[in-house]
Parts: C-alpha cells; structure tokens; sequence
C-alpha cells in the first residue's frame, strides 16, 4: 500500500484524490487490487491530515456522502468484498508471518468505517460478518504468530485497534502506552 509520509495541508486537493482514487475503483475493470490500495492509501493520508472536528464538519459530511455513493457504485462493492476476503485469508495466514500485513488491513476498514462512512452503508451483509472473522481469525493466530514490536507498529495506531497488539497480550505482555490512543485521532509519524 502506498502511503506518503508527508499529506500536506491542501485538504481540498486530498479530499480530491480520495474521491477520484475511488471514483477510477468504481469505473475501471482491471487492476482491482491495485486501485483499492491506491484509494485506501489516498483515504489514509485525507485521514492523517484531517481531525476528527474536521471530518465532521460540513465539508467533512459531504466527503463522506459522496464517498458512500462511490462506495456503493460500479465495481466497488466487489472490490471491497475482495478486500475484505484477501483480509480475512491474511489475518488466517498470520502465523506465518502475514500478521502485520492483516493488521495493516484491518485497521484501513477500521478507519474507513469508523472515521468516514459507517460499513453498514457499504459493506454487503456477508462482507460485515467476514469483518468478525477477520476478528476471530487474528485473535486465533496471535498466539503463534510473531508478536509486532512496538517499533513496528505505526504511530497513528490507536489501542482499539487491538489486533496489533494480541500476538504479545496472548504472551503475557500488555499494548504499550500510546498517547491519543483513545480514539482514531491522527498522530504525527507512522
């Protein structure tokens, strides 16, 4: 996934290329996975340069409702069914060394539902319960996968996004103390 360590401020210009990133997901055949990651790391870097005040704002609203039709749109569903699949299938293989990678994912559907538009209004019925076995699925590797240092685990990572921490709970270890961590709030770095 590509991620730009440095989004600017242009918030329109971001905002932009999240929704054409989305938009060219929606009307495009080919390239299905690499146009979901392109429009989830142009989603991330909106988030990251974004608060929580401004992702509710007017402007923030109809980001998001625009961002919903285009969710609901052309091959979208079905990308993000796949997306949703290819998680779950990392969050299985995350004993053997996909852990992280499952995390990655599972936070990016997080913050999408979470920050920007509720998966209700976009996610199928069998693509919300997939989100539980994607759940399930990291919970029951953690135990033999290898635990994500803190080093690894990007700054912006809040501690409800438990999954990156489970492998060293399961060990007896405890998330690490995270500033800003109870909710979704960007922090600096990644």
């Amino acid at each position: 996934m590509r991620v730009s360590a440095d989004a600017g401020s242009d918030l329109p210009g971001l905002a932009r290329r999240a929704l054409d990133a989305f938009a060219e997901s929606a009307s495009r055949r080919r390239d299905r996975d690499a146009l979901m990651d392109n429009a989830f790391a142009a989603l991330f870097d909106l988030y990251r340069a974004t608060s929580p005040a401004q992702r509710r704002s007017p402007g923030g609203r109809n980001f998001n409702a625009t961002l919903a039709e285009l969710l609901s749109s052309g091959n979208n569903p079905d990308r993000l069914g796949l997306y949703v699949v290819r998680s779950q299938t990392a969050a299985e293989n995350g004993r053997h060394e996909a852990y992280r990678p499952a995390c990655w994912r599972r936070s990016m559907l997080e913050l999408l539902g979470e920050e920007f538009v509720p998966w209700r209004d976009f996610l199928r019925p069998g693509d919300l319960e997939a989100v539980q076995r994607i759940d399930e699925a990291l919970a029951e590797v953690a135990g033999s996968a290898r635990p994500v240092t803190e080093e690894e685990v990007p700054a912006w990572v809040p501690e409800s996004h438990w999954w990156w921490w489970e492998p060293a709970r399961q060990r007896g270890g405890e998330a690490p103390e995270r500033h800003g961590s109870g909710t979704l709030d960007a922090v600096a770095g990644d």
